[in-house]
């Protein structure tokens, strides 16, 4: 970070006598206000945790506490391994309910780049709910992909997707291949499933705390909730899916037919 840039940010929290929590308003509102001046501008990359604390004198925990707060704010990207960035205009993502398309498109559809973010690929009971949509019994195992879907690194989504199992042991060989992308892709690739259409119930509800620390958002965030249960070309339910969607930058949309007179 430029020296001005840092002596500006010091004259702005040179007071530090007070409480933690209230430095730690301070320094947000510093970086906020360099931000919104653009002496900070969009993809700009923060120095060093280490070297901005060191710089401004302040501790590295009550840095890292202004920087989450503006991250929850959007202001800044957080990418791990890789620093803390300045957020760009961010990407919206548009897309239309009467058509099935997954979401690896529809991220590059919007020029992002796609990604992945805590991918698991287990066997477990059925819960009742998903029992039901794939037609199982409950308890009977399935096969569940859980992951955080992201946008240029970003959370976009944080995703369950469960799979009917027909032979089980083979089935689950396959799918625990399964390397993150387009679910459908693979399903139709690997395990001669081929999605035809799909049934949908979408859903606007409250980030609980550990939702909002995954998506980088304040807890209470709507988020678009979609259960979609997904059929092959025999009718018959191959995969149910929970998406909870981070409602900032996705937007969903439904073409409707007039009235016939």
């Amino acid at each position: 970070m430029h020296e001005r840039l840092i002596a500006d940010l010091s004259r702005q929290i040179r007071y530090r006598s007070p409480p933690r929590e209230i430095l730690v308003k301070r320094v947000a509102n510093a970086l906020r206000d360099q931000i919104a001046s653009g002496r900070l501008k969009p993809g700009a990359r923060l120095a060093s945790e280490v070297a901005l604390a060191q710089a401004l004198e302040i501790s590295r925990p009550t840095l890292r506490e202004a920087i989450r707060i503006l991250a929850r704010e959007g202001l800044l990207r957080i990418r791990r391994g890789i620093g803390t960035f300045v957020a760009e205009e961010p990407r919206l993502i548009w897309a239309r309910l009467d058509a099935m398309r997954s979401m690896t498109d529809l991220i590059r559809s919007v020029g992002g780049t796609p990604g992945d973010r805590g991918l698991r690929v287990e066997m477990r009971p059925a819960p009742p709910e998903v029992a039901s949509a794939l037609e199982r019994v409950a308890g009977s195992p399935v096969g569940v992909v859980s992951r955080v879907r992201l946008i240029d690194e970003r959370p976009l989504a944080l995703a369950d997707e469960y799979v009917a199992l027909a032979a089980q042991d083979a089935d689950f060989g396959r799918l625990s291949s399964f390397r993150g992308g387009s679910l459908y892709e693979f399903l139709h690739r690997h395990c001669a499933i081929t999605l035809s259409h799909s049934s949908l119930e979408i859903a606007a509800v409250p980030a609980d705390a550990s939702r909002a620390a995954v998506l980088d958002l304040r807890p209470r965030t709507p988020l678009l909730r979609l259960r979609e249960t997904h059929y092959d070309l025999d009718g018959k339910p191959v995969l149910f899916t929970v998406n909870y969607h981070n409602s900032e930058i996705v937007e969903f949309t439904l073409a409707r037919a007039g009235l016939q007179t």
